[in-house]
């Protein structure tokens, strides 16, 4: 377009600006200004769309890998860089620490919350024993995290000291707060057209994101929605920085949907593993060999909406002990989609796979307590006085050893 050409286009704007003004509307000028700001919002986001065959994957299988995740690899190098550039924390003072009557939990990630400083923090697990009623705080050796919510409640000093280590940096800052505005959208629009597509809310409130550096560490099976009136959280997102990856390193996450073949996906750099919080049991491998710091990551955890959140079905005994009676695939797909269903049965169908992962990724304090939990979880459940739901365990154990689905080899 020539000088002459976009004086005359200034000018006729001017023109329907103030027959709009005059008229008590808004006006032609100002809805194009507002349709261009949103053009320039969605070119500052991080990410390629999110194709509806990974929202439809992720409906069937429970998980879905995003390649490529952000647009600009730069951009994700530099992120890595970012946090790589901030300072541990490894300070375990904190380590076994009691709670009376705690409230049942499985296992799940505590980024320390008491320090306004942008440092990254052992990974801490919250631990009930229910047998002696505690509730206990264990550090995951070589792994830390920092949580990025707690830049909404420092004084903006750190936000001015990213030079130095001290503050999370632009690039980051802008991944965080892309992710509150657009992130629940991009899959809900995915998954629009997709039966029983996830449904995650927008906005602030219903995300959090965590950094994450892992010189060594591994992660017991867990699920990362262990239930609980403040438990809301629907979908994880993780997304992979290292560059230089090889399988020698290890750090796999490893997905298992129940009674379906276990899933081992690999740690490459700009990969999006997105998998549902409450109903996908997983671990993390031993992270081994990597250059530099360690496996980078970041972890994104969207809310979901409250009536879609999780189905806290009163009844499920009923239902597990009615579907005794139907073929095998009705009882798995129902236990699959209910997450209390899982957390019920998990523990019992998978115990070796859950003490083999407690022994690699609490080789210190707190294996002992958490092996003892354990066992005494699988024994309570074996002493159940209710007959049909024992004829459930049974059923769910028989259907385990017969599984041929578990054989299939999944490595991405």
């Amino acid at each position: 377009m020539c000088r002459g050409e976009r004086e005359r286009e200034r000018l006729n704007k001017k023109a329907l600006f103030f027959v709009d003004t005059m008229m008590g509307g808004k006006s032609a000028l100002e809805e194009e200004e507002e349709e261009e700001e949103e053009e320039e919002e969605k070119k500052m986001f991080f990410w390629r769309p999110i194709e509806p065959s990974s929202a439809e994957h992720l409906a069937r299988e429970g998980y879905a890998v995003v390649d490529d995740f952000v647009r600009d690899a730069d951009a994700a190098k530099t992120m890595r860089d970012d946090i790589c550039s901030m300072p541990i924390d490894d300070d375990d003072d904190d380590d076994d620490v009691e709670e009376e009557d705690g409230k049942e939990s499985d296992d799940d990630d505590d980024a320390s919350r008491r320090d306004d400083d942008a440092r990254l923090k052992p990974n801490r697990t919250h631990f009930t024993d229910a047998r002696k009623n505690k509730r206990y705080l264990f550090s995951k050796p070589g792994v830390f995290e920092y949580d990025m919510h707690m830049k909404r409640s420092t004084n903006h000093r750190e936000r001015k000291e990213g030079s130095d280590g001290r503050g999370t940096t632009k690039t980051l800052e802008r991944f965080f707060e892309a992710t509150g505005k657009h992130l629940a959208d991009a899959f809900n629009d995915a998954a629009k057209e997709v039966r029983d597509g996830v449904k995650v809310k927008p906005g602030d409130a219903n995300r959090t994101v965590k950094l994450q550096i892992n010189t060594g560490g591994a992660f017991p099976y867990h699920f990362d929605n262990p239930g609980g009136a403040q438990q809301n959280r629907k979908l994880t997102c993780i997304l992979y920085l290292n560059e230089d990856y090889e399988d020698k390193c290890g750090g796999e996450i490893v997905l298992v949907p129940f009674m379906g073949p276990f899933v081992t996906i690999r740690p490459i750099f700009n990969r999006l593993v997105v998998f549902y919080s409450e109903t996908m049991l997983h671990r993390v491998n031993k992270a081994v060999n990597f250059p530099g710091k360690g496996r980078v990551c970041l972890t994104i955890w969207l809310d979901g909406d409250d009536d879609e959140n999780c189905k806290k079905n009163a009844n499920i005994r009923n239902d597990l002990v009615q579907l005794l009676a139907s073929p095998p695939e009705d009882l798995i797909s129902y236990i699959r989609q209910t997450p209390d269903a899982q957390r019920f049965l998990s523990r019992w169908t998978y115990r070796d796979e859950y003490e083999i992962s407690l022994l690699e990724s609490h080789p210190g304090k707190g294996l002992e307590h958490m092996l003892e939990a354990h066992e005494d979880a699988v024994k309570r459940q074996r002493k159940i006085k209710d007959e049909e739901l024992l004829r459930v365990l049974e059923r769910v154990r028989e259907m385990r050893n017969g599984n041929r689905e578990e054989m299939k080899i999944i490595r991405l």
